[in-house]
């Protein structure tokens, strides 16, 4: 058994090869695979089977991928020895423990491989489920129905809930058959190509986001409740500081920590694929945080007045007009200047065009100075969580700047204030007469947004803070190493909170 690397010339372009690894047993071909790399053919070592060293693509990068697979290979031959070849389920309980360290993961697909478990002993009469089940065509076809039969019985409405849920079971038990396949190159490749036939692919279902004039009546939600427990104003100005800082994702919102504010920033490592993400902190989300922190964000607004900024000279004569009786001008703060404007767009006696501009130039700048303190004030508080839906003494072992695994006790409680958070969204998209709202609709809702600004999939990927481009993409196909803050700032110019 010996596997090796070659270059496969492109039919498009008789300059350019894919890569490809071969295992082969006794000169017979077990497994062929694209490392879909795709690079010059002049730089292609074919008897060291590695990139040649070059300036025009990263080779190291490249060749360390390949050393890659030959180590995995290596490793999966000594480990196809000792792995369980009679029971699948086992098998896969097994290859889960040791080499998934992540929590939540492994909560996600033990769920799988236990519904497999119950399915293989309820429906097949088997305490055992073998390799040679799998390879029977009818067998992954019986486990659909029962898996759609059982989840959501009482819920006609939730086929599509139930269609998701047998599509994400299914994909679970393909990839550990093809980890099987790779771990087993000798043996006959057990086939999991029709695993997903007749389930439908949720990349092509159309995701929940708000349309502007929903986004419109959430910003105007207000509800007087006698009951200390309806906590849905805070959920609306949580959302939206979700929104305003690229559709945050709730695990990360939860998370976040004062020590996240940096220097007009929030710098953090994403929980889902401890990517480090660096995103503008806008003058709406400092607004929306200010709901909380409304101390923090009036000293913002009055250490950024119109005597700290810098003013042209044709800028101060139309701005003098402004000044009150109350106030001189260099003492107006940015609420001053918010109602001056409101004064000039009602005001129908004169031609206020030059200097609504003039102002709108001012007031950009006066909100981004404000949202830099506010930022700064944050940052300087004791390390903690900056909302409450979870306590900071569970999660003080957690480094802020690092990538650090949750515990099964700690992702249970990230769960429970998931659910909590989106039951009080619900209860706000009831009242409003909006579908359905969760945590996760503000991300859609963003790079919905983002998109309509004419942002680029790569922007609208780094804002999101994607592990990739592949991941973003399905989210662009649906609607009808730094990302672009210009772009960002035009979706930001599209609200008026």
């Amino acid at each position: 058994m010996y596997q090796f690397f070659y270059l496969r010339k492109s039919k498009s372009n008789s300059k350019l090869g894919t890569i490809y690894k071969a295992v082969y047993d006794n000169r017979i071909a077990v497994n062929r695979d694209s490392l879909k790399l795709s690079i010059p053919l002049k730089y292609w070592d074919r008897k060291n089977q590695e990139v040649k060293v070059n300036q025009e693509i990263d080779y190291e990068k490249i060749n360390y991928l390949i050393n890659q697979h030959k180590s995995d290979f290596l490793a999966a031959n000594k480990m196809a020895v000792k792995t369980n070849r009679e029971c699948f389920i086992k098998f896969a309980k097994d290859y889960l423990d040791k080499n998934y360290s992540n929590e939540g993961t492994k909560i996600k697909y033990n769920t799988v491989i236990n519904s497999l478990q119950k399915y293989t002993k309820e429906v097949l009469g088997k305490d055992v489920l073998t390799f040679e089940d799998l390879r029977r065509i009818d067998f992954i076809g019986g486990y659909k129905k029962w898996v759609f039969k059982r989840q959501y019985r009482n819920r006609d409405s939730a086929v599509i809930k139930k269609t998701k849920t047998v599509f994400n079971y299914v994909i679970v038990i393909q990839t550990f058959v093809k980890k099987y396949n790779q771990l087993n190159p000798e043996k006959d490749e057990i086939k999991t190509i029709h695993y997903t036939v007749g389930v439908k692919d949720f990349d092509t279902v159309e995701p929940r986001m708000l349309y502007p004039e929903e986004i419109e009546r959430l910003i105007k939600y207000s509800h007087k409740s006698v009951r200390k427990t309806d906590k849905t104003i805070d959920a609306k100005h949580q959302f939206l500081f979700q929104f305003f800082l690229n559709g945050l994702r709730v695990s990360d919102i939860l998370l976040l920590n004062f020590k996240h504010f940096v220097k007009g920033r929030i710098d953090f490592i994403v929980k889902k694929n401890g990517k480090k993400i660096s995103i503008p902190f806008s003058y709406k989300a400092a607004k929306m945080l200010g709901y909380f922190y409304a101390e923090e964000f009036e000293a913002a607004k009055n250490e950024n007045t119109l005597g700290d900024v810098e003013l042209k000279g044709y800028e101060v004569e139309e701005l003098i007009y402004v000044e009150s009786h109350q106030k001189p001008l260099v003492d107006l703060n940015i609420d001053d200047l918010l109602q001056f404007q409101q004064y000039l767009l009602e005001d129908r006696s004169d031609d206020n065009t030059r200097r609504l501009k003039v102002i709108k130039d001012v007031i950009c700048r006066v909100k981004k100075q404000v949202a830099y303190s506010m930022c700064q004030i944050m940052a300087m508080k004791p390390k903690g969580l900056v909302f409450d839906y979870l306590n900071s003494d569970d999660f003080k072992d957690l480094r802020v700047m690092d990538k650090k695994e949750l515990t099964k006790d700690q992702l249970y409680k990230l769960h429970r204030a998931r659910t909590k958070y989106n039951g009080r969204l619900q209860r706000i998209a009831n009242r409003i007469g909006v579908e359905k709202i969760t945590s996760h609709v503000s991300r859609h809702s963003f790079a919905y947004y983002m998109l309509s600004t004419g942002a680029k999939v790569e922007e609208i990927s780094f804002a999101m803070g994607h592990a990739n481009i592949q991941i973003t993409q399905p989210y662009i196909n649906q609607f009808p190493s730094r990302f672009s803050d210009e772009a960002i700032e035009r979706f930001d110019s599209s609200f008026n909170v």
